[in-house]
């Protein structure tokens, strides 16, 4: 292989790199307005119980909510950790570039 053509396949690589990359914070974004939302609701409930009302009803409301919230949480820390390994290979692939 040549070096404009190592160099070409090099760029290309780090273009689905950076596409990925894209991809996956898009998806971060997406899932951080999911959590503001089960956060916000879980708020909300917790304000709920405080007053008086059907205590069983927001107790199970919030008991859902934190489940859900809990869920979008795990979404995050496995978004950070794929864009943590995304990252790391584009730094890879632009070592690589820019040693050729």
């Amino acid at each position: 292989m040549t070096d404009s053509q190592q160099l070409r396949s090099l760029l290309g690589e780090r273009l689905e790199i950076v596409q990925e990359i894209a991809r996956l914070n898009a998806r971060q974004l997406q899932n951080r307005q999911i959590f503001s939302g089960f956060e916000l609701e879980v708020m909300l409930c917790e304000r709920d119980l405080s007053q008086a009302g059907d205590m069983a009803a927001v107790a199970d409301r919030l008991e859902r909510a934190r489940a859900q919230r809990d869920t979008a949480e795990a979404r995050l820390a496995e978004d950070d950790s794929e864009l943590m390994e995304w990252h790391r290979r584009l730094d890879a692939v632009d070592r690589r570039i820019s040693a050729s």
